[in-house]
């Protein structure tokens, strides 16, 4: 390919699956976002972290539903990654739990929390795989 080449138009057999795939990495995030909103900051008496880890489950729950509606030939790696990275997340949520009610200690809740919101930044990779092959439609407002 040379190296200016323009990147293919994302072809329309593929379009539900990028939907499919936006709306995966959305609902990830959502449950990302809410435990991360749980974690104690300052004087603020937070949510319990069982509230967050929850909010983790129910994003996996979905985003397991809609992982096959993306799964195409030629992401077939980042797609595996992200379903892997599913089951991570969600072992890691109970270790939070476990972590959150047996100590007061935030290092150790702060490392709980990161092993499960790491794995879930292979959708992030995954978002840059399908940029990378092809040109996307805009979204729409």
């Amino acid at each position: 390919m040379p190296l200016f080449a323009r990147k293919p138009e994302l072809p329309t057999d593929r379009q539900e699956a990028w939907r499919a795939f936006l709306d995966c990495a959305e609902v990830i995030e959502g449950g990302r976002r809410v435990l991360l909103g749980v974690l104690p900051t300052g004087r603020v008496q937070p949510a319990p972290m069982t509230v967050g880890t929850d909010a983790v489950r129910r994003s996996i729950t979905d985003a397991r539903e809609w992982m096959p509606r993306w799964q195409v030939a030629e992401l077939a790696e980042e797609w595996q990654d992200c379903l892997d990275a599913l089951e991570v997340a969600e072992r890691a949520c109970t270790e939070v739990d476990d972590v959150s009610a047996n100590t007061d200690e935030l290092g150790e809740v702060l490392d709980a929390v990161q092993d499960v919101i790491e794995p879930l930044d292979v959708f992030a990779d995954a978002e840059r795989a399908w940029r990378r092959r092809w040109k996307l439609p805009r979204e729409e407002s």
